[in-house]
């Protein structure tokens, strides 16, 4: 029969005290998946919580991890959210009555550029929907992705950084050894995120450190197989460029430089950073772009990420599990500000800019696809640009690396939302990224919404539980949507998420083989070895 699932549920670690919600939802937030990562933990693989005695408050969500002020106005908050280093902990929702039902699990990876944000969430929605919901808290930037000789050399694998990566792994495993309790099934786990937590999905769907730990996997607007991702230091030009074969030494290249921006210099650099304030080690990294443009970014580190995504699955070594990946139709609108500010000046300024970024040999195509004749049309141009190239081309990238790899063993389904959600953001910037987050998680907001969205998002939420629970998002229960095939590169299938529903075939197929075409021709990533020198060599500092 299970026991009954009430505010207080029993766990290994200890008691846990939640909160009732309406609907007969139970809310256990701020729950501790690892130990605190300070001190000697500091950039350490994340260990096992504490135990406790008595009922631990889990009524508040936990602190942040430790983050920069997010100054992008369109992003921008009032307030700053408490933040701490000590902030491993994750939230679970859910509607089970004992811990005896087995309901579909789904594990939620939030965005934020790997830099910002955090797991809190409203999940009830998705609960009483028949899922169990977590979402989680993960390292982030300096904190989360900080590689360096002497964390490498320390390792038994050799490797270092990603440890956000490794936080969601821990994560997963704390689900398969806990979630019973809550009523949830740890052999139907569902992974899935948003922009930077999408990348994590990829990034996970391609560790053999993940296997068995998910066993469906939704990507949404964020994909690994970006070309920006990963990249290497490039310090004769000044900069950062695409990773090569040394990706893992230009990881430590930059925690080379990031230790001397605070005077360090090896050895004893870590245990010297390891005593100063996150304070401290926040302002180093923030005080140079190639520092916080390199920490949006994973490192192929040779274990966690024994290879490039698109090389791992191409060679089936990643995790087969059913997939659902998609977009939105206006990602760029938001974004191209950020991305290419010079390229807004004028129409000419933008050709200059097109010209650049896709050489002689592209350049009059891709101003053919994306055309910018006055400056009204300048803005709309840039932002399709930027939109299909990081999110219809990389997503198209992971769903094809996983329809199209080493004999699929389960399908993967695309699709594209294309609705502009009701209120300011809807009215300005359409479709944008990060829309269909609010109709996922049924949290559109009542006073706002029409019944046509409000119907829009019953349907996505129920497809998504459903894709949960079964590895397909539609079956008796899904009327409501037409057929929708699963994606392979020759159907192209897709289903379209928009003032309709509908299923569509190849979509934006003149701006995908063009950026096709850019990077077979060079634009992405070679593995060429590396020709320069790192930071540390010929200065006084050896490689590990």
């Amino acid at each position: 029969m299970g026991e009954p699932i009430g505010v207080e549920i029993k766990l290994d670690d200890g008691a846990l005290r939640g909160v009732a919600l309406a609907g007969g939802v139970h809310a256990w937030l701020g729950v501790p998946y690892a130990a605190a990562p300070v001190g000697e933990l500091r950039w350490a693989l994340p260990q096992p919580p504490a135990s406790w005695q008595g009922a631990r408050d889990a009524s508040a969500f936990g602190k942040h991890c430790v983050q920069p002020r997010m100054d992008v106005e369109l992003f921008a908050t009032e307030e700053t959210p408490p933040q701490s280093e000590d902030c491993l902990t994750l939230n679970v929702w859910t509607a089970a009555e004992t811990s005896a039902e087995r309901r579909p699990v789904m594990v939620w990876l939030h965005g934020g550029a790997l830099v910002y944000g955090s797991g809190d969430v409203d999940g009830a929605a998705l609960a009483r929907q028949g899922a169990v919901l977590v979402s989680v808290n993960y390292r982030l930037g300096a904190f989360g992705f900080f590689a360096h000789p002497e964390l490498s050399a320390a390792s038994p694998h050799g490797a270092s950084g990603n440890q956000g990566l490794h936080d969601q792994i821990r994560a997963l495993r704390w689900v398969r050894g806990n979630i019973h309790a809550f009523g949830g099934d740890p052999q139907r786990v569902t992974l899935f995120g948003v922009s930077a937590g999408s990348v994590s999905v990829s990034a996970l769907m391609a560790s053999p450190l993940a296997k068995g730990l998910f066993h469906r996997a939704i990507g949404q607007s964020g994909s690994g197989f970006a070309h920006r991702l990963p990249l290497r230091l490039n310090p004769v030009g000044g900069g950062i460029a695409p990773q090569g074969e040394d990706g893992l030494a230009s990881a430590e290249g930059i925690g080379v430089l990031i230790a001397r921006e605070l005077g360090l210099a090896s050895p004893g650099a870590v245990a010297a950073m390891r005593q100063l304030d996150a304070a401290q080690v926040l302002a180093a990294w923030d005080s140079n772009q190639w520092f916080t443009d390199y920490y949006r970014q994973l490192a192929i580190d040779g274990w966690l990420l024994p290879a490039p995504l698109a090389e791992q699955f191409a060679a089936g070594r990643h995790n087969d599990v059913p997939l659902l990946v998609g977009a939105n139709a206006d990602e760029g609108s938001m974004l191209h500000p950020v991305v290419a500010p010079d390229a807004l000046a004028s129409p000419a300024a933008y050709r200059a800019w097109v010209q650049k970024r896709f050489g002689a040999a592209l350049a009059s195509r891709a101003l053919e696809v994306y055309p910018a004749a006055t400056q009204a049309e300048v803005g709309p141009a840039l932002a399709a640009l930027i939109g299909d190239d990081t999110f219809t081309w990389g997503m198209r990238a992971w769903a094809n690396g996983a329809a199209n790899g080493t004999s699929p063993t389960y399908p993967t389904y695309l699709y594209h939302f294309s609705r502009s959600p009701p209120g300011e953001m809807g009215e300005r910037f359409g479709a944008h990224h990060g829309a269909e987050v609010p109709y996922v998680f049924g949290l559109l907001n009542p006073s706002e919404a029409p019944p046509e969205d409000a119907a829009l998002a019953a349907i996505m939420s129920a497809a998504w539980v459903r894709f949960a629970a079964s590895g397909e998002p539609f079956g008796d229960a899904g009327g409501e949507l037409p057929a929708w095939p699963p994606y392979t590169p020759n159907s192209g299938h897709y289903l379209e998420f928009g003032d309709e529903i509908r299923l569509g075939s190849h979509l934006r197929a003149d701006a995908v083989a063009l950026w096709e075409a850019h990077y077979a021709g060079g634009g992405k990533p070679k593995s060429t070895g590396r020709k320069s020198a790192l930071p540390w060599e010929g200065e006084g500092e050896a490689a590990p």
